[in-house]
This record gives C-alpha cells, structure tokens and sequence, in this order.
C-alpha cells in the first residue's frame, strides 16, 4: 500500500469511527493514532485527554496520555489534524509551535496553574493536571509526540532533548510517512537502532552459537551493566518484548535480591543473575584482535530479563534528587542473542519470549494473541450475516481482525469493483479488534474498572479468562457466542452515542461512563429480574438497540456519571478515580430502579439456556467435521513421516502407532470421525515434542 493509500484509508478509518461513535473527526484522529502508536509499542494504554486553553498569555493544548509503569516515563500527546483529502505538509515552525502548547500545559500543570480553580474540576485536563503532579517526583522522563495527518517537509524524526523542570524530556514527530513506515513493517513497529558504541562500549564481545546463513543466528554476549541500564534509560520500555513489557508493568519491577547484589557485590552479578535473552532483525559485526563484537542491533528486544534491565536501570539512576545511584563498572551480564528476519519476527519473537519465559511467572495468557479464539472468531466474522440495516439491501459482515491490518490487507489484491463490494459486505464501522472484544467481555462480567485500567491491561486480565474458560469447554465459543459478542458491540456503540446527545455530557470520560453504564445494567438485571436476561438474539437480529433497553441506558448513564464525578470522589482525575475497585463497589450499590417497559422486554433465561446447550452441540459437529478435513488435507507420507520419528523417539503406544499407520495410508483408506480425532490429538502433542512438519 502506498502513501497516499495508506492517508485515505486512515481518513476514512478516522470518520468511520467518529461517526459511530456520535464523535468529532478530530476525536476520532486522537483515538486512532493512539491506538495505532499503543500498536507500535511507543504507549501502553492510551488515555484520551483532549483540551485547549489560555493561561496568562501561554497557549495551552493536549490531546492525551499515556503512563508507562515498567520504565515510569510519561508520554503525552498532542495532535495535528488537518483532515483535508488532498495531503497538506507541515514544517518546522508548525511542529515547534504544537510542542510549544503542549510543553506549556505540562508547565502550567507542575506549577499548580490549572489546579487553583481555573479549571472546572469535572473536566479530564484539571484531572490531569492534579496527576501530573503528583507523578513528577517518579517519572523518569517525559516524552512528546505531535501526530498528524500531514506530510512533515524535514526527515528528522525526532528532536533534541531537552529538560523540563529538572526531568529530561524527548520530542518526537509522527508524521503520515511515520506511520506509513511502521504500518509496512514487518513487526508494526517503527525502526530501533541502538549503536552500543554511544554508551561506553566498543561493542559487545560475543560467540557465534548457531551457524550463520539460513533464517536465524544466535549469539552469547557479554554486555557491561553500565551498557545495558543506559540502553534501558535511552529506550526505556520499546526494548521490551510486549508481553513481557505487560508483565513488568503489571506485576512491579523492584527486585531486591538484584538490588542488593548490585549494591553489596557487584561483581557477582554475572555468576548470581541468570542474565537475559533478547532478539534482533540485525546485528552489525566488527572482528578486533580480542575477538568478534556486536557494534550494534536493529529492532532489539528484551525477552527475558526485563526485571533485570529495569533493576540494573533504576539502581544506577538513584532516588529522584538523591546522589545514591549505583556504581554499576563491575556490573556484568550475560545475554542470548537470537537474530531473526523482519518477516518472521513477528510470529517467532512472542514464540521465543514464550519458551525463554517457562520457568518464570509469566503466564499463557501473556501471550495469548495466537490464541485458538480469536481464529473461531475471525472465521465466524467472515462466515456470518447480519441482518441488513440502516436502509441497507443486503447483509453485512462484523469484520474481526485477529491481527492490526488485516481489514486492509485482505483489499490489497482486489480489483476496483471487488474493493467496493468488499466494503459493502464489510463496513468499516463494523469492525472489531481483540481489544474492542476484551473490553466488551469484561464489562458485561462487571468489571468496569479493569476495562477503565486500559486497553492492554484488561487484555491480559481477559485472555487469562478465556483461556481457562477455553480449557473447560471450547464449545462454548461458538456461533451463538458470536452473535451475543456483536450484540454487546451494538449495544456498547449506541451506548456511547447516546451519552454524546445528553444534555448534561460535558466532554470526556465517556469511556468510562459506558463501561459502567452497561456494567451496571447488567448487575441490575441479575438484581432485579431473577430468571430474566437481556434478549441479546433481538438486538443481533435488528441490529439495533431497541427504545425501551435504549431509555433504560440513558437513567443509568445519569446517574454513572453524575457518581463518577462527585465533588467528594477520593481521588481528583476521574479516570484514575474509575480504574478504582471502590468506584465500582459504589456505583454498583447505588439505588436504580428498572422501569416497566424494559422488564417486559427482558428474555427467559430458559430459553437463553436451551439455545445455548444446541449451539454447543452444532459447534462440536462443526469440529469434528474440521478436524476430518485437517487430518485428510495432510498427504499420506507426511503421517508416515511422522509416525518414524515418534517412533524413533520412543513417543507412541501400539494402538498410537497403528492410528499414524492408517493415516499414513489417505487417500486409499479413510479413518473415522473418531479416529480423525485422536489422530489429530497426537499430531498436536508430537509438534509439542519438537516434531517439525
């Protein structure tokens, strides 16, 4: 796709989603590149915080947020939004002044300026700015970025650092040709280079552990501790493979036995720490007289030993305002090295993360991405109609993109005509990613406040769910499943809609409120309507919300916002007010009433049940039929193929081997539906004992 492809479908992705969402376009832009940066690992957990403002006679201006716990760094985010169908450019002068409103802001912040009661305290900016106080002392460094539409007329990237109030502080331009370039990426992501040589080093002395040539290359290094915790203070968190980035954030980052080794015996570090595993696209190599040396790695990437890096990090940099940082010379660490190519990064890097990892707490659900779910889903999204609507003649799909892009790759190799009827069967409005699914789940399970924590923190908190709900009984994820998933979407959808047309809607947090509005909802009916359920079929069906659950979500929606925002509520920014366990306590023990009409909309849960014991039998006839068509699409000496090595390895019983001996014989003899099974059972464990097809 190129550019100019890429700045229309963006565009129309951006009014897409303005316009479901009853939303500015403008909004629309801020939502998407913060998603689109979270993708490229520049954010963890976007917060949407748009504001404009004079104070004195310093123009004031941000778009959002986002706090990084796993290096405490603090990125905030202003935008430049043209909108225009042919691309506009921007220069210098413009980019300077955009980081200028957005530079004083933070200023006016720190100095108490919009805290004093100039700011209404009920608008996300006076939350943010009572935040951004109290997260000064702890953030490491700020960092800027001005995200665009338009063209930027230089190719620098970034500009020089500089320091705001005491804290370094980085800039960054994220123009519509960054974007592009990450988009077309291999990984997503936008090039890291780190040139070793910039801090201390002549390079990293290494062997060579698995032969050069071929797909992949490893490597044993040694690396000096003030090397690694430099890196770690340059790139902060983008060095961290994303799930293991989750789990640092997520689970806290402090070890004291690593602390108190590199304080009290530095020089044990490399015998004491079991040292850390990264990732590569390239190395450059130097031969010295001393032996090989990595000078420097594209796109490095920590997969194990995140805890240690960041340890290494903070105990070099001290306490804020202290000179107590360690003294990190004798400090040294061991690292594994595995250079991949671009286009196989992206699925080896978690498979390698996954393995390096087995010994210590990450879970499963840390890398739950490849999950089986999500492909059920996407075949579902691709298989299922819905009901025509809005005027529409025909029916449409839920487009589900497992993985970011596929919405416009699986258009790439379409003719004009075929794209536009493409678009007709799947509506851009229509489509649904893992974390829209994540955050539909969770918030019909009562738990607004996780939702409210951010898109990747309540992903893992869901993937963990699913994969045990998985476990026990995959048949529950079937086509009825599905269909109740949109139905949450339309609802979820109208939900934000409707809070746009009230009256007493301010701007902002609406995130918030819907995922409480329909948290709440749900609870009351399990309160309130004992053996009633909402007619989720009903809503699928229409696809539409009908007036009397639409009336009902408009009582709540009051009644959650006017509790989020209490003058009394403990803590001033409500978003971090609603990550809070005692918000939800609250709300969900607040005092609403169900009206008539909406009881009398409600469904029998009988009903409900006796419709999902059928789809849970269609779904296990759908997998027993997909399971004969995969063990039959394998050709007969692939299975043979098979059954010698396990046999070799000592892996199969006779009654094993006699199954791989009658698959080894398709297509002349057939198995059984049954036999297919257990066939396809062992094909799964051998690739688990390390069979490669």
């Amino acid at each position: 796709m190129d550019l100019i492809d890429f700045r229309r479908d963006m565009l129309e992705t951006v009014r897409a989603r303005a316009e479901s969402s009853n939303d500015f376009n403008r909004a629309g832009f801020v939502d998407e590149v913060g998603e689109r940066l979270s993708e490229a690992e520049e954010f963890i957990d976007f917060e949407a915080c748009r504001f404009e403002g004079v104070s004195g006679k310093k123009k004031l201006k941000i778009d959002g947020y986002s706090f990084d716990e796993a290096d405490n760094s603090l990125a905030l985010l202003v935008a430049n939004f043209t909108n225009e169908d042919i691309m506009p450019a921007f220069n210098a002068s413009d980019a300077s002044k955009a980081f200028g409103m957005l530079r004083a802001f933070l200023e006016e912040a720190l100095r108490g300026n919009l805290t004093d009661g100039s700011l209404e305290e009920s608008v996300p900016a006076y939350g943010l700015a009572s935040d951004l106080i109290g997260w000064h002392g702890k953030v490491t460094k700020y960092r800027f970025y001005l995200a665009s539409d338009a063209q930027f007329k230089t190719k620098a990237k970034d500009w020089p650092e500089e320091s705001i109030a005491g804290t370094p502080t980085e800039f960054h331009i994220w123009d519509i040709n960054r974007f592009h370039t990450a988009h077309v990426s291999a990984t997503g992501r936008d090039e890291l280079v780190v040139e070793f040589s910039e801090f201390g080093d002549q390079g990293l002395p290494c062997l060579m552990a698995a032969p050069s040539g071929g797909d992949y290359q490893a490597y044993l290094c040694m690396i000096p501790g003030t090397v690694l915790a430099g890196i770690y203070d340059r790139y902060g968190s983008r060095l961290l493979e994303g799930n293991v980035r989750s789990f640092l954030s997520t689970r806290g980052k402090v070890n004291a036995k690593i602390q108190q080794t590199i304080r009290n015996q530095p020089e044990m570090f490399f015998a004491f720490n079991n040292g850390i595993a990264a990732t590569a696209e390239d190395v450059a190599l130097e031969q010295t007289p001393s032996g090989t040396r990595i000078v420097s790695a594209t796109n490095l990437q920590i997969v194990n030993g995140g805890q240690t890096t960041a340890s290494l990090a903070m105990a070099g940099r001290g306490t804020a305002g202290k000179k107590d940082g360690a003294d990190l010379s004798k400090v040294m660490v061991q690292m594994k090295l595995s250079v991949l190519p671009p286009e196989k990064a992206g699925d080896l890097i978690p498979e390698i993360a996954r393995y390096a990892n087995s010994q210590n707490k990450v879970s499963d659900a840390d890398f739950f991405a490849n999950h089986p779910y999500h492909i059920r889903l996407e075949e579902f999204s691709r298989r299922l109609f819905a009901s025509p609507a809005g005027g529409v003649q025909h029916g449409t799909h839920w487009f589900y993109e497992r993985a970011r892009g596929q919405y416009v790759n699986e258009q790439a190799k379409l003719s004009g005509a075929q794209k536009r009827q493409f678009e007709l069967q799947n509506p851009k409005a229509q489509l649904l990613t893992k974390t829209d699914v994540a955050k539909l789940e969770n918030t019909w399970r009562g738990m607004p406040n996780k939702v409210s924590m951010g898109a990747q923190k309540n992903f893992l908190l869901f993937a963990d769910s699913i994969a045990k709900s998985w476990a026990d009984d995959e048949k529950q994820f079937n086509e009825d499943y599905f269909r109740n998933l949109i139905a949450l979407a339309i609802l979820f959808r109208h939900t934000e809609s409707l809070v746009k047309r009230q009256d007493w809607y301010q701007g902002g947090y609406r995130a918030n409120i819907v995922t409480y509005t329909l948290s709440k909802l749900h609870d009351m009916v399990a309160e309130q309507a004992l053996g009633k359920q909402i007619d989720l079929r009903a809503i699928w069906d229409r696809q539409s919300v009908p007036p009397p659950l639409a009336d009902q979500i408009t009582v709540i929606a009051k009644r959650v916002f006017e509790m989020l925002t209490d003058p009394n509520r403990p803590k001033d920014n409500v978003t971090e007010w609603a990550k809070m366990q005692a918000c939800w306590d609250q709300i969900k023990s607040s005092e609403i009433r169900l009206s008539s009409a909406f009881l009398a909309s409600l469904q029998d849960l009988r009903v409900v049940r006796d419709a999902a014991k059928k789809a849970k039998e269609i779904q296990k006839t759908d997998n027993g039929i997909a399971t004969q068509v995969a063990v039959l699409e394998v050709p007969g000496s692939k299975w043979a193929h098979m059954r010698a090595w396990a046999e070799a390895n000592k892996l199969l019983t006779p009654t094993q081997s006699d199954l791989l001996q009658l698959a080894s014989k398709i297509p002349f003899k057939l198995p059984t539906e049954k036999q297919c099974t257990l066939i396809w059972q062992l094909h799964e464990k051998m690739i688990d004992e390390g069979y490669v097809n």
